[in-house]
């Protein structure tokens, strides 16, 4: 059992003081900058002509800015029980693309590499969990909430306007003797290429919540994500790939999310305000690389995994609607 989900049994057997809870609802709306990393790699097992290289081919997309606009509902009922769900849309502005190509273990012997703009890319994210409500403290200012539930993310990402800034003819024969030439040096055109990721899957977690003197709160939230990760590439460029799903890739994977807020708390009569700054990080085991060829064919071989990070910081106006 993983060290939080643990922690989230021995918090419901534990004997903390429950009192009655009041029934309400909390409705969010958050503007925020986040910035996003996504890189995988794949190896060259299986080349017949050539070197096999552990690390074949690697993508990165870094410093990926986003604008993202996010809502969420909070709530508990009488009960104690609670609830929450989020959905969070963005969309990219800047950021930076390498595409790097290795004839050797390792990133040695590099051959190719193209760096490439990013705008365009897209991010979205749905979550929600369930949980029940235990109160600390004689003011009952404390809320400790052991949560479990759900999460998908996706995110879109482009290369476009292509810059090739390294060829190296001869580590290109040592993978292949059969590569005669290669692309020329500088910016080329056409490039309009896509690589979606999916991460979904279950989370064990816990909210925390204090009420502070003058009418406002701090809050911190952990979730442990078990991922099945899915992504689909249309390498627009490439004549002898089908489109348009060139590839996909399939692994198991896992994550960890951290929340950490303050908010005036939330009033029937007005919006109050608050700010949130999240840190996720996310990686795959192994997995598989699936290349679908414009012949009909297709070859599996190896994802070495993917990685994902993210960083935002928000500001959001929060009401609540029942009481």
């Amino acid at each position: 059992m993983i060290p939080l989900a643990r922690y989230c049994l021995i918090s419901l057997l534990l004997p903390w003081p429950v009192f009655a809870a009041e029934a309400e609802a909390t409705a969010a709306l958050s503007l925020g900058y986040r910035l996003d990393a996504l890189d995988w790699s794949i190896d060259g097992a299986g080349n017949p002509v050539g070197s096999e290289p552990n690390i074949l081919s690697e993508l990165e997309w870094r410093d990926t800015e986003i604008v993202q606009l996010k809502a969420e509902l909070v709530g508990t009922n009488r009960a104690g029980f609670y609830f929450r769900g989020s959905a969070a849309l963005g969309r990219s502005f800047d950021g930076e693309n390498q595409d790097s190509d290795y004839a050797g273990d390792n990133r040695t012997l590099e051959f190719s590499r193209s760096l490439n703009d990013t705008n365009g890319s897209e991010v979205l994210d749905l979550g929600g969990g369930l949980g029940y409500t235990f109160f600390l403290g004689v003011d009952q200012a404390i809320r400790l909430v052991p949560m479990v539930g759900y999460s998908y993310h996706q995110q879109r990402l482009r290369m476009r306007n292509g810059n090739q800034v390294l060829w190296d003819a001869d580590n290109a024969a040592i993978y292949d003797p059969g590569i005669v030439s290669g692309p020329p040096l500088g910016p080329f055109a056409g490039l309009d290429s896509s690589y979606e990721a999916h991460w979904f899957g279950p989370w064990l977690g816990v909210d925390l919540r204090m009420d502070l003197a003058g009418g406002s709160a701090v809050f911190a939230r952990v979730e442990a994500h078990q991922a099945t990760y899915f992504a689909q590439a249309d390498w627009n460029l490439r004549d002898d790939f089908a489109h348009p799903v060139s590839f996909e890739h399939e692994a198991d994977g896992r994550g960890w999310v951290l929340e950490l807020g303050w908010q005036a708390l939330p009033s029937r009569y007005q919006w109050t305000w608050g700010v949130t700054l999240s840190l996720q990080d996310w990686t795959t085991n192994s997995g598989t690389d699936r290349t679908f060829f414009a012949d009909n064919t297709f070859s599996e071989g190896r994802l070495n995994g993917a990685n994902w990070s993210s960083r935002s910081l928000s500001i959001g106006l929060n009401k609540a609607f029942e009481n």
